[in-house]
C-alpha cells in the first residue's frame, strides 16, 4: 500500500494525445486542444500562461466522477488521492469499504504516461449494475479505428460528441467472451460464447419510459447515450466501472449479448462489431437491385462491407479500391469482384470510368466521374477518402458514409451537381428491412445478421484477423494497428482470456 501511496501522490505529467480528450483540457482547464498534444506525435506541451487550477469539488461535479474517486487535476498534472488508491495486486483490489474485490487487468485511455497515452492497469471485476446483466471474459478484443483517433489523428475531430465519453475510460469496443456471471433475470448462461453489442441505449440503463428513438426502434440512435445512467460514456470502450475489449472482463446487459455460432472462433469473433457496422449502414439506405457497388477503402471497415455485401445482396458487383497490396490480396480473397489500386494523380480513376461504365472529367488531378457508380460506401473517413467517394458516385446515386468522418475540408459539388444522398449510419440495432441473401431476414438485429456473415465464411479470419496480442503488449499492438502499411496489418486484436 505504501507503495501504491507514493505512486499515487507522484505528479503525472500529461498532455492531450487526442481531440476527444478535450473535454479534460479544453471544458475542464480552459486549454485549447491544438496547444496541448502528445509529445510522441511531434506536439508541443501546454505552456506555463496556458495552465490554470480547478478545485477538486467543481471538477467532479463537471465529469460526474463519484466522490470517492479523487482527482486533482493542476494545469496538467495529475494527483490521485489517498482514497482512490486501488492496490495493485491482481488477485484483488482494497477498496475504501475494506472488502476485498477481484481484481482484472484493462487497457486505460488516462494520460497518465508522457510517452503513451493509455496504460494497462488492474480494476475492480465489474459489478453487475442489474439482475439482468451478466459479467463477461473477454476472449477477443478488437483494436478499432475509432479507437486509433486516440492514438494518431487520421481523421477531423468531432467536437460535438465530446461530452459522450468518460475520462478516464476503459478501451476496446469489439467484445466477444464467454459468460463467467449471469444475473438472476439474465437468460443467457454462464459458460456461453457471447458477441456483445457495445451500445448502452435505453433498455439497458433501465432508463423506462424509452427515449423516443427507443420506441421507435431505433436504438443506435438512442437519445440517453450520454445520460451517464449506469455509467457515463456512450457505449462499451468509454465508459468507466464496466470493463470493455482491452480487458479480461465486461459486464453486459442481456439485450447486449448474442449467441456466437459454433462456425465461428474465438480468434473472428470480435469482428461481429464492424461486420454489424456495415450491415445495419447497408439496411439503412439498400442499394437497389442490380446496382454494382463501389466500397472506398480496404481497412476492416471496407473489408465488413464486402463481407456483409455477399451476406445480404450477393448478386451485387462490387469493386474495392484498395490503398496497400496487402489490402488488396485480402479484398480478392475475400470476394471482391475488381480491385483497384488508387494513384497519386487520380490516373486509377480511368479504370473506375471503365468498370462503371463512365467517363472522366475534369484536369489536373481533381477528376470525377460521370455518371459513376450508383452505389459507394465510404470506409475511411478520412477527407481524400469522403471526397473520393462522392466524385465516384452517380446522379441520384447514395454514398453510405461508414468511416468516422469528423470536421474536414471535402468537395461538396456532386452532392449538388449529381443530387446525390450523403447517408450516415452508426452502431447496432434491429433492422426491419430485409435482403435477399442468408443474412437478410426481416427484422433481425445487425449484430446477428454479422454473426450468420461469419459463419458462412464471408469474412475469413485467416485473411482479415493479422495479428493477435496480449494484453500487456497493448504498446505494441497499437503501433502495429497503426502501421498498417509497413505491418500489413488488418485487424489487430487483443486475446485477453483467449
Amino acid at each position: 500500500m505504501a507503495e501504491h501511496l507514493r505512486h499515487g501522490e507522484e505528479a503525472l505529467h500529461r498532455v492531450v494525445a487526442s481531440d476527444v480528450l478535450a473535454p479534460v483540457h479544453e471544458h475542464l482547464l480552459g486549454v485549447r486542444a491544438a496547444d496541448a498534444r502528445h509529445p510522441r506525435l511531434g506536439h508541443h506541451p501546454v505552456g506555463a500562461e496556458e495552465r490554470r487550477v480547478i478545485h477538486v469539488d467543481e471538477l467532479h461535479r463537471r465529469v460526474g466522477k463519484p466522490a470517492q474517486q479523487r482527482v486533482v487535476l493542476v494545469g496538467v498534472r495529475l494527483r490521485i488521492g489517498a482514497d482512490a488508491i486501488q492496490q495493485g495486486s491482481h488477485a484483488g483490489h482494497a477498496t475504501t469499504a475494506g472488502r476485498i474485490v477481484p481484481g482484472v487487468q484493462a487497457v486505460q485511455f488516462d494520460l497518465a504516461d508522457p510517452q503513451f497515452p493509455a496504460s494497462l492497469v488492474d480494476v475492480d471485476e465489474p459489478a453487475l449494475p442489474g439482475p439482468d446483466w451478466a459479467r463477461v471474459e473477454v476472449l477477443t478484443g478488437g483494436i478499432c479505428g475509432s479507437d486509433l483517433h486516440l492514438f494518431s489523428h487520421n481523421t477531423g475531430p468531432s467536437p460535438t460528441l465530446y461530452g459522450n465519453v468518460a475520462f478516464p475510460f476503459l478501451l476496446g469496443h469489439e467484445i466477444a467472451g464467454r459468460v463467467v456471471e449471469a444475473g438472476p433475470d439474465c437468460a443467457v448462461r454462464v459458460g456461453a460464447r457471447v458477441a456483445v453489442d457495445p451500445c448502452i441505449p435505453c433498455r439497458a440503463r433501465g432508463i423506462d419510459p424509452p427515449c423516443a428513438n427507443c420506441a421507435r426502434g431505433w436504438t443506435s440512435s438512442c437519445l440517453n447515450l450520454d445520460s451517464r445512467v449506469v455509467s457515463p460514456g456512450r457505449s462499451l470502450g468509454f465508459t468507466q466501472g464496466l470493463g470493455g475489449g482491452w480487458a479480461e472482463q465486461v459486464a453486459a446487459h442481456v439485450s447486449m449479448l448474442h449467441p456466437l455460432p459454433d462456425g465461428v472462433p474465438d480468434r473472428a469473433a470480435s469482428l461481429h462489431e464492424p461486420v454489424s457496422i456495415a450491415a445495419h449502414g447497408l439496411l439503412r439506405a439498400p442499394p437497389a437491385e442490380g446496382d454494382p457497388v463501389l466500397v472506398v477503402g480496404a481497412g476492416i471497415i471496407g473489408l465488413a462491407t464486402l463481407g456483409a455485401l455477399r451476406g445480404l445482396f450477393p448478386s451485387h458487383e462490387v469493386t474495392v479500391l484498395a490503398r496497400h497490396e496487402h489490402q488488396a490480396t485480402a479484398a480478392r480473397a475475400c470476394g471482391a469482384d475488381h480491385v483497384v489500386r488508387p494513384a497519386p494523380d487520380n490516373a486509377h480513376f480511368a479504370e473506375l470510368a471503365e468498370l462503371s461504365g463512365s467517363r472522366v472529367v475534369g484536369r489536373r488531378g481533381e477528376l470525377m466521374l460521370m455518371p459513376g457508380f450508383p452505389y459507394v460506401v465510404e470506409a475511411v473517413g478520412a477527407p481524400q477518402s469522403v471526397t473520393e467517394s462522392l466524385r465516384a458516385v452517380a446522379h441520384h446515386g447514395t454514398v453510405l458514409l461508414l468511416g468516422a468522418a469528423g470536421i474536414s475540408e471535402v468537395d461538396l459539388t456532386p452532392v449538388w451537381y449529381k443530387e446525390a444522398a450523403l447517408v450516415g449510419s452508426i452502431d447496432h440495432t434491429v433492422d426491419a428491412g430485409s435482403a435477399p441473401g442468408l443474412a437478410g431476414g426481416p427484422s433481425r438485429h445487425s449484430v446477428d445478421r454479422a454473426l450468420d456473415v461469419l459463419a458462412a465464411g464471408f469474412l475469413p479470419d485467416e485473411v482479415v484477423v493479422t495479428h493477435e496480442f496480449p494484453l500487456d503488449a497493448y504498446r505494441d499492438a497499437v503501433a502495429t494497428a497503426i502501421d498498417r502499411g509497413g505491418a500489413n496489418a488488418i485487424k489487430v486484436v487483443f486475446r485477453p482470456c483467449g
